[in-house]
């Protein structure tokens, strides 16, 4: 058994667009003229193919008559062929719905407990439904290094534990969520990093039809009337398509709002090499849901690598007290309470029958039950 998917409906946090997806890389908006059919849809993957003819018939060419070789075909073939750096009206991911209890549980900390002074980064892990609406169900924060100007990433030896009790769960990276003190951009050039190098992994292992979903969501503070922001963005195929070709360069300055290339590009039909990112972001509508799997709880296990919390056998057995009435798997239903015990149990035998108990319901294997509780019992 798979989680459900859920339903659209929610408390809406910022809704923008109404923009339907259609497929095949077509989409058309609704918002804007409701007749609208799929003749009138934006197809973002035709620039791109002509694109990539025109520099492999230049390289052919070059191949052919030599690295000296100028004609006014070739030279028309290089204007042609640099990338035209334009918005992208289609919209992938037609809305992102947050966990309640996820999503304040990370505001929460970064708003309350870091005050906005240290940059803070997560991975959203949920599902997608077949029309492109990402569902995040937890958060997770990866080990991390935050100031008042940006965030970075250290190496994590739980990684793969992580992605195990979520493959599990029947869960999936579907984004990224960050924080960002009051600045002139939306996304910064090491977001858009972080972005689109977690679009091009999920391409890899789970296709396009899934990555095309992947979306990445900041908090802010308004600084004129104090209140925090929510706010969830997707990166445009001309985005992506320029990352898997290596056109931008690595951010020299992780806070800046815009983007170096290796090569000319055409802004507004002049070349340049350095482009503002909004040009390669989309607004993606925001709504909360209450997981039937992870919400609605008496108590939470601490989040991984805060430095302010603490994850240890007494907070296991807090846990496991504040929810005792309930059957023992419903007792384990905390996904951070699920990778803890993932860095002490067997990652082939015990976690995936462990994690197949809890998502249905079910009484674990033998000595799963004893194993969890006694190590609980080292706390007294």
């Amino acid at each position: 058994m798979q989680l459900q998917l859920y339903p659209e409906a929610g408390r809406t946090l910022r809704l923008r667009g109404g923009v339907m997806w259609v497929g095949g890389g077509r989409q058309f908006n609704r918002s804007v003229d409701p007749t609208a059919g799929p003749e009138t849809v934006e197809d973002t993957f035709t620039p791109l193919r002509d694109r990539l003819d025109r520099a492999e018939r230049i390289k052919w060419l070059l191949k052919k008559h030599g690295p000296m070789y100028r004609t006014n075909e070739v030279i028309s073939l290089e204007e042609e062929s640099k990338y035209l750096i334009r918005a992208q009206k289609m919209l992938r991911a037609p809305s992102l719905s947050v966990d309640l209890d996820a999503a304040s549980n990370f505001q929460k900390y970064v708003v309350g407990e870091l005050e906005f002074a240290n940059h803070r980064f997560g991975v959203m892990y949920g599902r997608t439904d077949q029309d492109g609406n990402v569902f995040c169900d937890a958060i997770y924060e990866p080990p991390q290094e935050g100031n008042d100007d940006a965030y970075a990433l250290l190496p994590d030896p739980n990684a793969h534990t992580v992605e195990l009790v979520a493959s599990c769960l029947g869960l999936r990276r579907v984004g990224i969520v960050f924080t960002a003190r009051s600045r002139k951009c939306i996304l910064s050039s090491q977001d858009m990093v972080q972005a689109c190098q977690l679009q091009e992994q999920l391409e890899r292992q789970h296709g396009f039809d899934f990555a095309r979903s992947c979306v990445a969501a900041v908090i802010t503070r308004n600084e004129t009337t104090g209140s925090i922001v929510f706010e969830a963005y997707q990166v445009s195929d001309l985005a992506m398509d320029m990352h898997r070709r290596h056109v931008f360069k690595p951010p020299s300055n992780s806070n800046r709002a815009y983007s170096r290339t290796t090569e000319s590009v055409l802004v507004e039909r002049k070349d340049t090499t350095k482009v503002d990112n909004d040009f390669f972001i989309n607004t993606v509508p925001i709504k909360t849901h209450a997981s039937p799997f992870f919400a609605n709880r008496e108590a939470s296990f601490p989040v991984e690598n805060r430095p302010t919390q603490t994850q240890n056998a007494l907070e296991v057995k807090h846990v496991l007290k504040c929810h005792e009435d309930l059957p023992f798997p419903l007792q384990l239903r905390d996904f951070h309470l699920l990778v803890f015990l993932g860095g002490i149990l067997d990652p082939v035998t015990d976690i995936p029958s462990l994690c197949d108990a809890v998502v249905e319901g079910k009484e674990p294997k033998a000595g799963h039950k004893e194993l969890i509780e006694c190590f609980a019992a080292q706390a007294d």
